[in-house]
């Protein structure tokens, strides 16, 4: 249940958050496959990172934290057209 509540925190990089994400989920017992593991943190992404990284569907958790940070480096340099939404949900 945290694993499916865990959100990425306004201070906290990509990396930093999916670090964070996988040690809770390291603590899982039986251990989660890669597969899952992928599925489960792309289902605690905002809009934002999940629209950019649903066609993309990573092979291992370690190219989804590739992904993450090179699409915040795409969004520092406005490379997205993106208005961050005044819903806190989002």
């Amino acid at each position: 249940m945290q694993l499916h509540n865990m959100c990425k925190r306004d201070n906290e990089s990509f990396k930093e958050y999916a670090q964070r994400w996988r040690n809770l989920a390291g603590q899982v017992v039986p251990p989660m496959m890669e597969r899952e593991m992928i599925t489960m943190i792309m289902d605690t992404l905002s809009m934002f990172y999940y629209e950019k990284m649903i066609g993309y569907m990573p092979s291992s958790f370690v190219d989804l934290v590739y992904g993450g940070e090179r699409i915040k480096v795409g969004q520092r340099k406005g490379k997205f057209n993106y208005v961050a939404s005044t819903n806190p949900g989002n």
